[in-house]
């Protein structure tokens, strides 16, 4: 399967900046990893943080604001989600970095996170083991599950993971699973992700682009719909888990 990650995101971050901030499925992850950092602040103290893939920098710079003590670093290969997001977002505690090869994961960090990245990521295994050996305390991942539809190509995915895979890749190298929620069913997946697919949201003229007030109600209500209507822990295809070293560095 060939996917150009590059130049889907080079021409794409313009158009989807709205979808990230405003739209149902983002707002939901933002509420998922949210209650990842509160477990976070419960186990330990945060002074380093790197954001791997950080695209357009809405989640970094909310990591950013979880912990004000903490040193925010924002990395992606693509420059112009690196321009959106130090366009968008500064904090005295927040840089973005142009990185195209992840230079950054070279040094130690309290917080390693990558959320909706390792399914666009040809050697992912080579990717999330970086990771794991830059994170002295916690990885956080987000990811999709299940099956993968067409619209997901569309938008450089090249899979979607197996249940259970990165919990024995994390294991393996020394992590144990703190709190997983394998999120969503049924309104995620199936429903949501298969009217996504019918309407290509990474495309249509609805979803991209500036959300006026007609897009930012639809996407409030559907929100509200993940909320209620999607489990959080169990049967869903939404994966947002947090590891912890085993043995602090």
């Amino acid at each position: 399967m060939e996917v150009d990650n590059q130049a889907i995101y080079a021409s794409g971050w313009s158009t989807w900046l709205d979808m990230k901030r405003f739209g149902p499925a983002s707002r939901w992850l933002r509420l998922l990893i949210e209650k990842q950092l509160r477990e976070i602040k419960k186990r330990g103290t945060i002074a380093s943080i790197l954001d791997v893939g950080c695209g357009e920098g809405t989640i970094t710079w909310e990591l950013a604001k979880s912990f004000p003590e903490a040193q925010t670093t924002g990395i992606d290969f693509s420059k112009a989600g690196i321009d959106c997001a130090r366009a968008s977002y500064t904090l005295p505690n927040l840089t973005f970095e142009h990185d195209l090869t992840s230079h950054a994961l070279t040094q130690t960090y309290d917080l390693v996170t990558a959320f909706e990245v390792l399914e666009h990521v040809e050697d992912w295994p080579d990717l999330l083991g970086r990771m794991a050996a830059a994170a002295r305390q916690f990885v956080l991942l987000s990811f999709p599950l299940g099956r993968m539809r067409a619209f997901e190509v569309h938008v450089g995915h090249l899979r979607n993971f197996r249940r259970g895979e990165v919990e024995d890749f994390m294991r393996a190298r020394g992590f144990r699973a703190v709190q997983i929620f394998q999120a969503g069913f049924p309104f995620y997946s199936p429903l949501y992700r298969e009217v996504c697919n019918l309407t290509n949201s990474g495309s249509n003229s609805f979803t991209t682009g500036a959300y006026g007030a007609r897009q930012k109600i639809v996407a409030g209500i559907l929100y509200s719909l993940f909320g209620f209507a999607s489990t959080r822990r169990r049967f869903g295809d939404q994966f947002c888990g947090l590891f912890q070293r085993e043995t602090p560095q």
